[in-house]
């Protein structure tokens, strides 16, 4: 019992974890390969916009359908939430 009580805020950052790996995937699952404005237009009945080039939200990139951009997103969170966990013995 005494091991179950020290690993038990593991436990919980193990369960945080696992719930934020699943959000991520159903997120990337509901917007897929298509930006908002793609999303819009389809909706909408507007032809499809042209490709633009440059700007975005996230270093110059846009996260949306792009699964590279939500790794490493995701890989920011899970480092940054251990090492929360690790400063702060949550």
């Amino acid at each position: 019992m005494n091991v179950l009580a020290e690993k038990k805020g593991l436990l919980i950052f193990g369960a945080i974890l696992i719930v934020v790996l699943i959000t991520a995937f159903a997120a990337y699952q509901m917007t897929g390969s298509m930006g908002i404005e793609d999303r819009y237009n389809t909706a909408v009945g507007l032809p499809p916009s042209p490709e633009k080039g440059g700007g975005g939200t996230f270093f110059g990139f846009s996260a949306e359908g792009n699964p590279v951009m939500y790794v490493i997103i995701l890989g920011i969170l899970i480092i940054g939430s251990y090492a929360a966990y690790k400063k702060f013995r949550i």
